[in-house]
């Protein structure tokens, strides 16, 4: 990966053919990565390993030790049988039906979706060594030898 400045926060890094915009100071990457994780992406590890900045303080404080042990210091009680519930009469008389869904009109899809490797052409015939199918579905006679 190369970096390259754009601004002090704000810097870009190419992978490959593909440009990312990574800004430090809000915590964001076009890979959208670094804010749903709110952990570093590779592109912005790429830069903090560049200015040589520790990427612990870049992560969420969920993530930190402290935070753990204090969603596990108060002691967590295992639910009751369904039986024992004090549900209020309100919520009880309530019915929730699920979700309306509509079926597909047409004959249900019978064959898995294929890979790219496959549908590219990559495979090649031992009979014939023709590219875009394998021996199983060669049409060409077998060679003589």
């Amino acid at each position: 990966m190369q970096v390259s400045n754009s601004d002090d926060n704000v810097k870009s890094v190419f992978q490959h053919t593909t440009k990312f915009i990574v800004d430090l100071k809000e915590r964001n990457c076009t890979c959208r990565r670094f804010q749903i994780d709110e952990v570093p992406c590779p592109h912005a590890m790429a830069i903090l390993k560049e200015l040589y900045q520790d990427p612990y303080k870049f992560c969420s404080t969920y993530y930190t030790k402290e935070t753990i042990l204090k969603a596990y210091a108060e002691t967590v009680y295992p639910v009751p049988d369904k039986s024992l519930w004090n549900v209020p009469e309100e919520v009880a008389q309530k019915i929730v039906n699920p979700p309306e869904g509509r079926t597909k009109s047409g004959r249900p899809k019978k064959q898995r979706f294929k890979s790219r490797v496959e549908t590219t052409g990559h495979n090649r015939c031992s009979r014939c060594k023709a590219y875009g199918h394998n021996v199983k579905t060669c049409r060409s006679m077998p060679k003589k030898k």
